[in-house]
């Protein structure tokens, strides 16, 4: 970059070549811009850029869900910064030496509550009903904080719901969508959150029957 403030030529802009011209606070300034941008695309770059598309495309999609699962963070980080950073190396596996996103190995919320257990989920007529075992999570998590579930259909609908724990050993939360079917279901996510949302469990990947 070059600065320019010659009174013969005056206020500068625009481009001419590979040269891009404007004027800031009186002075001219000139950036060049190199003829043959190098991009060699090596299997390094190709793999790191493949990380961060795929990274990117499940931030738009869970986005909602990545703004509540991860609380415990430094208050100069965003949920963003924590998704990228829980799933960056170890979210993919590798098809035709290229990494791609495995949805039972991405987490959506990462935290130091008790990760939630499921023995069962299935599909019916009124949606997903998904069983957890919230005995297993005392005296970490008590029955007024949360459990929070949600499931991306094929279709490209994304279903959340949150409730209370609440004081039965064996919890049921249902992810409402008429005559569901388990093929619908692309992938389906469980946790746990505090009450006061300072705190959050590790997400769980349901299997879906």
């Amino acid at each position: 970059m070059s600065l320019s403030q010659n009174p013969l030529l005056g206020p500068m802009k625009k481009s001419m070549g590979n040269f891009t011209t404007y004027s800031y606070h009186g002075m001219n300034i000139v950036r060049l811009k190199p003829f043959h941008p190098k991009d060699p695309k090596t299997e390094k770059q190709l793999n790191m850029r493949a990380r961060m598309s795929g990274i990117a495309e499940m931030y738009r999609k869970f986005r909602g869900i990545i703004a509540l699962g991860f609380p415990e963070r430094d208050e100069r980080k965003s949920p963003q910064n924590m998704f990228v950073s829980a799933n960056f190396r170890t979210a993919f596996v590798m098809e035709d030496t290229m990494p791609v996103i495995s949805y039972p190995l991405m987490l959506l919320a990462k935290g130091s509550l008790p990760r939630v257990t499921i023995p069962e989920a299935t599909t019916d007529a009124g949606g997903l009903t998904i069983h957890y075992n919230a005995g297993a999570l005392r005296p970490d998590v008590t029955a007024t904080d949360e459990i929070i579930a949600c499931a991306a259909l094929t279709t490209g609908e994304l279903l959340i719901v949150r409730q209370f724990i609440g004081f039965e050993l064996l919890g049921t939360i249902q992810l409402k969508y008429p005559s569901l079917q388990a093929e619908q279901v692309a992938c389906c996510y469980v946790f746990v959150r505090s009450q006061d949302g300072k705190k959050a469990s590790d997400s769980v990947y349901v299997e879906v029957n």
